[in-house]
């Protein structure tokens, strides 16, 4: 749908015939509010879908609050837990992998043993990146991680959803406006992935969302919502999947969920006033909008 404004559309649902679909969630955990796992876990599950969660960090909340406790878990620590999820059998029944942050970057191998094993068993399942660098030109991850998102995990990658900053760092140039943004996804997509989100794309009193494939380039836009929320990424990646897993294969319906699911979620953290996300109250909100923002071809 090309138009202006927002547009009324039925409830997304997700088909009871269908059996749950299985995810293999690697990414980071907070005890207090929503980030990493503990943002993506609540979306994909009220999706229908069953996660198989595998924490990278464990932090008491996020590092963002300044003061924080927890550890980073040990890439051989991840590395058995993943071994045993394979003796098991369990690759075999998994749809989808989700990676996001790493604590460090040894993990990263980790992660490309588990895509492989799982893309092995099963050829039908995704694999999709959030590669967790930084934001608003910050790089806050350990050395070595965005060489290993670049190098080890990007090539895997069916889809890729970095913010315009982790874009710029991906593809080696500046991604300010909609048009350098198309062109470092395709940038991206010529080096594996089929599909590029770009996330956070700030245009004046509004955030952009991109869809890039080798074909076309969507987009969607929102207001702005300019002040600190923590897990905003985290939580579109999950529920991107989760609509793609629900059979939103249309790049453009799949975006229209998404982004029309975390207005909802930024509204009601807005309005509570909190750096986290509001996740638990609107959580049916976020993952079935009531309207969808309109999708707009792109040059």
């Amino acid at each position: 749908m090309i138009a202006s404004g927002v547009a009324s559309s039925p409830r997304p649902f997700r088909n009871r015939c269908r059996p749950p679909m299985n995810v293999l969630s690697i990414q980071s955990a907070v005890a207090y509010g929503h980030v990493g796992n503990s943002a993506a876990q609540p979306a994909l599950n009220r999706l229908g879908h069953a996660v198989w969660r595998v924490d990278t960090v464990c932090f008491s909340n996020h590092p963002g609050h300044g003061a924080f406790t927890g550890a980073v878990r040990p890439a051989s620590e991840i590395a058995e837990l993943l071994r045993g999820l394979a003796g098991l059998g369990a690759f075999e029944e998994c749809h989808a992998v989700l990676s996001g942050y790493l604590g460090e970057a040894a993990t990263a191998a980790a992660v490309v043993a588990a895509v492989q094993a799982v893309k092995q068993a099963n050829r039908h399942a995704l694999y999709l990146l959030d590669p967790v660098m930084g934001d608003a030109g910050r790089v806050y991850v350990r050395d070595g991680v965005p060489e290993a998102m670049e190098k080890s995990l990007l090539p895997l990658a069916d889809i890729v959803t970095p913010n315009a900053f982790e874009l710029s760092l991906l593809a080696g140039r500046s991604v300010g406006d909609e048009a350098e943004a198309v062109a470092a996804a395709r940038d991206l997509l010529a080096r594996g992935p089929k599909l590029v989100i770009v996330t956070g794309l700030r245009l004046g009193p509004e955030v952009a969302t991109l869809a890039v494939t080798r074909e076309a380039a969507l987009g969607v836009r929102a207001p702005l919502v300019d002040r600190p929320i923590y897990g905003t990424g985290d939580l579109f990646s999950a529920l991107f999947l989760g609509h793609r897993l629900n059979g939103a294969n249309d790049p453009g319906r799949a975006l229209a969920l998404a982004a029309s699911g975390m207005v909802a979620a930024l509204a009601a953290t807005e309005a509570a006033g909190s750096a986290e996300l509001a996740l638990i109250p609107t959580l049916e909100a976020i993952c079935r909008p009531d309207d969808l923002l309109p999708v707009t071809a792109l040059p």
